[in-house]
Order: structure tokens, then C-alpha cells, then sequence
């Protein structure tokens, strides 16, 4: 946990939730708003007594019978202090959290195993009093992770302060990151105040990177299983033209062959049908029937695209027919993953333009539990 002095008014208040979050610029609505709440709480605000705060309210109920029985005013006395306890505990409380606001913050990817960080910002926007003792519950839906953030310190006005939870991915597909509550027990431990987290924020896991057996060459086998085409030529040496698609240079856009025909086309050099590998995924039902072994072909592609695509030998991905993008920039790559991240069987494949090159990489289930993937008929790596 770190503590630090600036102030949150420079980021975006529109990712911010609590109380703090929705304090108006009119001070006095902010006074009677805070005299409602002290008598109709907002929904999912809870007061509950800890155990200290039970043996106070039976010692109460004790004493209070022994004074109406006795009409001693020493007990009265005493009755009077133990209910004020209570009583200020809950005011305490409440003001305690008056002015809080926080935010959850987090640098992606997330993957499968891997440890990854995520900030619960906390900031106290009151101008006088702290902020003592607080804890925030944290949750994951996918995995069902759980995670308590203590807030250890005191947290001075206009503080932030910055409460990290390691979280480690069970499950690949989209999670979601709540703050479920935020709570604490200042002043007396008597009573535990709790307010909705009321943050969630929407990630994506990407699949598990894993080990798998090469059969075969990456680079030799790019370069032996490449598209041969009739016109001579070498490198980087043009040799057709054609249509633009998501991902391609706009460097390579031929710019008068675009007006001619109206839409973008692309130069086509010798280098693009010799060397890479176009990655297709299909992952129809009655193949991929198996959750485990479907899981493995989501690591094993996204393991081979990553390592492809360090030695430069990855060209496009296709998923189920569908628009094939091509993968020059981490971003393409990144956005494969994404894809891979919440990729489910389907019934049936889109009917997408089949690629023409032959270095193309497609994968098989295997028995019991393995994955093939498959260059012209050759397997290449295997999971």
C-alpha cells in the first residue's frame, strides 16, 4: 500500500464512485442529504453490531431494566453512557466515510496464471476530518477469487491513497472485477458499517501460454511452404495488387489504383506470399467437444501466434471464416488474443474467403487430449 499527497481533482471523476463522487456544488444539499441519510440509509448501507457491540446492547438492556426497577439515577447514568456509545458509533461512522470516493485501475493484458495487478485508488475529498480503519472487498465472477484491502493508515483530506491486489487468472473469457463493499468498524469496534462498492470493471483473460513440441522448422518451413507465383521477382519487389484489409501499412496502399477502383488496394510484394504463416482457427461443435480440449487449442494458438510473430512469420489470423486480419503490429497481435479470450465452439462456420497460400496453419484434436497443428498436411507442433 502507498500513500500519496495529490490530490484526484486531475483524473477523471467520471470513474469514480462512493460518496465523494457525488458531492454537489451547493454545500447545503450536501448537508441535508447527509441529515437523510442519518435516518433513511440509502440502500445496501448496513449497520450491523460486532460482538463487542452485542455484549454492549445486552449490558444495556440489563441495566436499563435495573434502573426502571430500582429508579436508581446512578443507573440511569450508565444507561444514558452505553446507549451513547452506540449512538455516536454510528455517527462516527457515518462521517467517517463522508467524502470518500475510489476507483479501480489496472494495466492489461490479463492471462491465464500470471500474476497481475490491480489499484484500488482511494481518495478522502473531506477538507477537515480523516478517513481511520477502513477495508475494501474485492471479487473476481470468473475465477471467484476474493481479496479484503485494508486501509492501515490514516488517510489525511485530500489524500490518495493506492491499495494493490495481486490477482492471478483461473479462467480464460471475460471477467468481471467488482468492489463489492466498503466497510470498517471506526470509532469503537461496536458496530461494522458497510456501503456498496458500487465499481465493476469488465476484462478480458487471455488464454494460458503453455510448453508444445515443434516437429518442423518454423523459418524453413515459412519459406519451403510458401505461395508460388508465376512473376519473377524477390523481397520486397512488387508483384500484384490487391484489396485493402484490417491491419495492412498504409505505406503499402496504392493510392491511384485506388482511385481507379474506388476502394483502397494494397501493393503485393514477393515477401508476403513467400515467407509467414496465415493462422486459421475453426472450432466447430461437433469437433471441439471437449471444454479441456478446447482450452488447450486456445493456449496452443495463441502460444504459437506470439512466438510466429517475434520471429516475423506471422502474416494474418483467420477464426471461424470470418475477415482475415492481418497481424504486422502488436496490436493485431493483441487483438487475436482478445479474440481467443472469449472464443466459444460454434454450430457453424461464417462463410469467409478461403486463403489461397499454402503455409497455412490449421489444428486438429487428437486422442486422448492432445492438438495437432497442421502445415499442408504436416504437423508442425504439437500440445
Amino acid at each position: 500500500m502507498t500513500v500519496g499527497t495529490e490530490t484526484a481533482e486531475r483524473t477523471d471523476d467520471l470513474r469514480w464512485s462512493g460518496p465523494g463522487a457525488r458531492r454537489s456544488r451547493v454545500r447545503i444539499l450536501d448537508f441535508f442529504r447527509f441529515l437523510k441519510h442519518l435516518f433513511v440509509p440509502p440502500k445496501g448501507h448496513r449497520v450491523v453490531p460486532t460482538r463487542s457491540g452485542v455484549v454492549l446492547i445486552i449490558v444495556s438492556l440489563g441495566v436499563g431494566a435495573a434502573a426502571y426497577n430500582t429508579a436508581s439515577n446512578i443507573l440511569f447514568i450508565t444507561l444514558s453512557l452505553l446507549l451513547s456509545c452506540l449512538i455516536l458509533s454510528g455517527i462516527l461512522s457515518w462521517f467517517n466515510f463522508m467524502g470518500n470516493r475510489w476507483r479501480l485501475t489496472f494495466e492489461p493484458p490479463f492471462r491465464v496464471g500470471l500474476d497481475a495487478t490491480v489499484i484500488l485508488e482511494f481518495c478522502n475529498q473531506k477538507r477537515l476530518l480523516p478517513t481511520y480503519g477502513i477495508w475494501c472487498e474485492l471479487s473476481s465472477m470468473l475465477s471467484g477469487a476474493r481479496e479484503r484491502l485494508v486501509l492501515v493508515d490514516r488517510l489525511d483530506p485530500g489524500q490518495v491513497s493506492s491499495l494493490e491486489w495481486e490477482f492471478r487468472p483461473q479462467l480464460r473469457g471475460m471477467d468481471l472485477l467488482r468492489v463489492k463493499s466498503i466497510g470498517s468498524q471506526f470509532p469503537f469496534g461496536f458496530l461494522v458499517k458497510s456501503i456498496p462498492g458500487e465499481v465493476v470493471r469488465e476484462v478480458r483473460i487471455w488464454p494460458s501460454r503453455i510448453d508444445y513440441v515443434m516437429s518442423l522448422d518454423v523459418p524453413a518451413a515459412a519459406f519451403f511452404q510458401g505461395e508460388t507465383v508465376k512473376r519473377p521477382g524477390w523481397g520486397s519487389e512488387f508483384v500484384n495488387l490487391r484489396k485493402y484489409q484490417p491491419g495492412d501499412p498504409f505505406r503499402q496502399v496504392h493510392w491511384k489504383a485506388s482511385a481507379r477502383m474506388r476502394h483502397l488496394m494494397v501493393r503485393q510484394t514477393v515477401a508476403d506470399n513467400d515467407t509467414g504463416f496465415v493462422l486459421q482457427l475453426d472450432t466447430p461443435e461437433a469437433r471441439w467437444n471437449r471444454s479441456d480440449q478446447f482450452e488447450l487449442l486456445c493456449s496452443l494458438a495463441a502460444s504459437l501466434a506470439e512466438d510466429l510473430f517475434r520471429e516475423n512469420k506471422l502474416v494474418a489470423t483467420i477464426i471461424n471464416g470470418e475477415e482475415k486480419l492481418r497481424a504486422h503490429r502488436l496490436i493485431d497481435l493483441e487483438r487475436f488474443l482478445d479474440q481467443l479470450a472469449t472464443l466459444e465452439p460454434v454450430a457453424r462456420l461464417a462463410s469467409g474467403t478461403e486463403d489461397r497460400s499454402r503455409n497455412v496453419i490449421t489444428f486438429e484434436p487428437t486422442s486422448p487430449h492432445g492438438v495437432h497443428a497442421i502445415v499442408s498436411g504436416q504437423i508442425i507442433a504439437t500440445a
